[in-house]
């Protein structure tokens, strides 16, 4: 199963949102994953196999290399998100 965490600055907004968009995506391709939210002052991006959020909140975070960061400039993008996210898991 992957771990895959969406965060925004309260982390009840917009990554609830992606969220919805993720599971759905992953529901698609019949991928296993525990999806999550977070706000960006208490996640731990070392707790997940994939961290989503926007370019802003991601220069923020410090990048240790075991949490693939996608970055988004366009929430409503499913097509960039469906294919980042299918490239973070190879």
């Amino acid at each position: 199963m992957i771990k895959i965490v969406a965060v925004c600055g309260a982390g009840v907004g917009s990554s609830v949102m992606l969220r919805y968009f993720i599971q759905n995506i992953c529901d698609s391709h019949d991928i296993d994953a525990m999806v999550e939210t977070s706000d960006i002052g208490s996640v731990n991006p070392e707790a997940y196999d994939v961290l989503i959020t926007t370019s802003d909140f991601a220069d923020l975070l410090r990048d240790t290399g075991k949490c693939k960061i996608i970055r988004l400039d366009n929430l409503m993008d499913k097509g960039y998100l469906e294919n980042e996210l299918l490239k973070a898991m190879e």
